[in-house]
């Protein structure tokens, strides 16, 4: 039997339906909807470059050199970026095959391996934190931006942060809960970080109402658009990736070396500068290895902060 092809255009409507939809069903906000679209057609274009007239004679091979490509100035793409690529080129797929417009799913067996190597520590300097707080929101409105950064400032993981729910939020006492069994602690939230998270919750109360959806402070996402469940799993620590990005470019911190875990480097440097104890950084960040915590800590950071930051402590 011979199989029908299907056009790229035909295909690209639906994967923008589908993006739609989840857009109005509140499972996706319409900037990732865009970003999702971006990279489908980047993947469109080069597919078609290499040949390729439909979308069933994609092979599994041009899928993964889709995700190897190089970005503009031939500079290799990240691993979170080559996982990202993989998802939305999977979702498209496995919606393809679901509705019977593709016999197979190229991307079968395809994944992105971990790049484990020797971690370079990049922590922000004090006065890139001060400003990280200010401008890291997108516009007077925005709530989310500024909950990303104060979760990442208190120590929180990109997966604590994205796993944070209003209820983890103790405004009474000033606090906030992280990380799940032997490493969930309470933080401590000084008055900024005790705003921020304020304005936070009140947005995402008034924005469930506004959607008719049932209020559960321990479902609701504390620093994400939507619970974590909703997400693909491969997407969930880029999209922590790109919303720190997004603030720190907006805080307009371009430093070489610079990148959204040094965030969190921050906050370990911080708390070691106040303490000097590298089991009060464990503590801090969750950590059950002294020799992990330690590895965060920059010698060159304390010689130039730490005195400062004691000093201020002390007054």
């Amino acid at each position: 039997m011979e199989i029908q092809r299907h056009s790229w255009g035909c295909v690209g409507e639906l994967a923008i339906a589908r993006w739609r939809d989840r857009v109005a069903a509140s499972e996706m906000t319409q900037g990732s909807a865009d970003r999702y679209g971006r990279v489908f057609r980047a993947f469109v274009r080069y597919a078609t470059a290499r040949g390729v007239a439909g979308c069933d004679d994609v092979v599994s091979s041009v899928c993964s050199d889709f995700i190897d490509a190089s970005l503009s100035g031939r500079r290799s793409p990240s691993a979170s970026t080559q996982r990202f690529r993989l998802t939305v080129v999977r979702e498209v797929y496995r919606g393809l095959c679901s509705v019977g417009l593709a016999t197979a799913d190229p991307t079968a067996g395809l994944r992105v391996e971990w790049r484990v190597g020797r971690p370079v520590v990049c922590p922000l300097t004090p006065l890139e934190a001060g400003r990280l707080r200010i401008a890291g929101c997108a516009r007077p409105t925005d709530t989310l931006g500024p909950a990303v950064v104060t979760v990442a400032l208190v120590g929180g993981s990109h997966r604590e942060l994205s796993e944070a729910v209003v209820a983890d939020v103790d405004l009474p006492e000033a606090r906030l809960r992280l990380g799940q069994a032997s490493s969930q602690r309470w933080v401590t939230l000084d008055d900024a970080a005790l705003v921020a998270l304020r304005f936070r919750v009140a947005a995402q109360q008034a924005g469930w109402r506004r959607g008719h959806r049932r209020w559960d402070p321990a479902v609701v996402p504390l620093a994400m658009h939507r619970p974590v469940g909703t997400y693909p799993v491969a997407s969930v620590a880029p999209t922590v990736s790109m919303n720190l990005s997004r603030a720190l470019h907006r805080a307009g911190i371009t430093r070489a070396g610079v990148r959204p875990r040094s965030v969190r480097e921050y906050a370990a440097n911080h708390t070691y500068a106040l303490t000097e104890r590298v089991e009060d950084v464990a503590r801090f960040l969750g950590l059950t290895s002294l020799d992990t915590a330690a590895g965060f800590v920059v010698v060159a950071w304390q010689d130039r902060w730490g005195a400062d930051l004691r000093a201020g402590a002390d007054g």
